[in-house]
């Protein structure tokens, strides 16, 4: 009698968790199929009033360009989103944006900002483009671009104008003479990560994570240690990140193994980051932080400040832990930049609009941060202060004993294009 009750009671049970499971399962049935309708009437009502505005139009103009109209739509839409890091690529730019994230630019490799007099000067000439093997030089004050002088014009206007050209005729003056160079652009590998050294201190600066930096900064390493530096400065200043892979390699190159942080997708899915090399550098770090520092650079600053590797110098970073990704729309090529998920940091969690505050703060005048393209390190406040950490800690030489995985590439200069977004993937 005992037995036959307990196969009844369990049979009972049985009965009753299919039931709840049938249950559970159409309660989430039913409402996923009234939010389906609900996205549906929506979607309906969208494409209702679309068409009246698409209809109000084309009856009042003749004619319209169909291509500059649907970019509109588009882009509306986007930004309609309400987030602040969604945009809209048409299909050149986003195959410019693709170039961009591997490494590689299309222009003539040069990059202007005003000086104290109010001069337009060359700041930076990219290493193998048309503008250094034509002989340009960091410092000249351009005067005309074709023929039109530039003083008076915005500074936007002017980098704009070079950057577009299909050829360029850049007047500058140098010293006491006049020069003329006539440009046309081609295909050159960014340089990502620029090097110099001070007495025993390497200074390394990264302005941004694309597919080919970690390459690149694995080389500068390799190089700094064959240098004997004791320190070093890695500016992270104005970077304003990149790739999420590149981000990760870096990593592996900055710290032994272990867990860093997560990474949380817009479903809640929790993936762990971790680093899978044991390297790390082997010697004193500081890194040079600023307002413009963000995304996957900010996550670096964040992981490396939580395991007490680097001191941090400078202001309090950007605030962007959200990333985005790419979401190519087939039908032209284009693509929708999304913000799919944020970053965490394993103590202090989100850095999302808060940013990474220093370990000492350093700041710049209005006019330091006017003239921060020109800032050596003799008038560089930020600059200053990491090397003088550095002079007053111990530190031996840069660890020769660390190795990296990562194919090397050769690198010795400038970046001369500049990040405007956070990249994503």
């Amino acid at each position: 009698m005992k037995k036959k009750l307990t196969l009844s009671t369990a049979l009972t049970l049985i009965g009753l968790t299919a039931a709840l499971a049938i249950s559970v399962t159409m309660m989430l049935a039913m409402r996923y199929f009234n939010r389906q309708v609900q996205w549906v009437s929506q979607r309906k009502a969208m494409y209702t009033y679309i068409d009246q505005v698409d209809q109000a139009l084309r009856e009042n103009y003749a004619t319209l360009n169909e291509e500059t109209l649907r970019q509109s739509v588009i882009a509306g839409f986007v930004d309609g989103s309400g987030d602040p890091y969604a945009a809209y690529f048409t299909p050149q730019k986003y195959t410019d944006e693709q170039e961009r994230l591997s490494g590689y630019a299309n222009n003539v490799g040069v990059s202007v900002c005003s000086d104290a007099d109010g001069n337009v000067v060359i700041y930076a000439v990219a290493v193998d483009s048309a503008a250094e093997k034509a002989g340009m030089q960091k410092g000249d004050v351009l005067k005309a671009v074709d023929g039109t002088e530039v003083a008076g014009k915005k500074i936007s206007d002017i980098q704009q104008a070079i950057n577009d050209a299909e050829k360029v005729l850049l007047s500058v003056q140098r010293g006491d003479s006049t020069l003329a160079f006539e440009l046309s652009p081609y295909r050159y590998v960014v340089r990502s990560v620029q090097s110099a050294v001070f007495d025993s201190v390497g200074y390394i600066k990264i302005s941004a994570l694309y597919e080919n930096t970690p390459s690149q900064f694995a080389d500068t390493i390799a190089s700094m240690k064959q240098n004997g530096v004791t320190g070093l400065v890695l500016d992270l200043r104005n970077n304003r990140g990149g790739l999420r892979s590149s981000m990760q390699a870096m990593i592996s190159q900055l710290m032994p193994l272990g867990v860093y942080g997560t990474a949380t997708d817009k479903n809640g899915n929790v993936t762990t980051l971790s680093s899978g090399v044991n390297d790390q550098l082997g010697a004193a770090t500081v890194l040079l932080v600023n307002a413009n520092t963000a995304g996957e650079a900010e996550f670096i600053v964040g992981a490396m400040q939580e395991s007490s590797l680097a001191t941090v110098v400078g202001v309090t970073t950007a605030g962007k832990a959200k990333y985005q990704d790419y979401i190519k729309v087939e039908l032209d090529n284009s693509a929708l930049k999304l913000t799919t998920g944020e970053y965490v940091l394993l103590k202090g969690g989100s850095f999302e609009g808060k940013g990474i505050v220093p370990t000492k703060v350093v700041t710049l005048t209005a006019e330091q941060q006017a003239l921060f393209p020109l800032l050596t390190a003799e008038t560089d406040p930020q600059l200053k202060a990491a090397i003088e950490q550095l002079s007053t800690s111990d530190s031996s030489a840069l660890n020769t004993a660390t190795t990296t995985t990562l194919s090397s590439q050769t690198t010795t200069a400038g970046d001369s294009t500049t990040s405007t977004t956070t990249a994503a993937k």
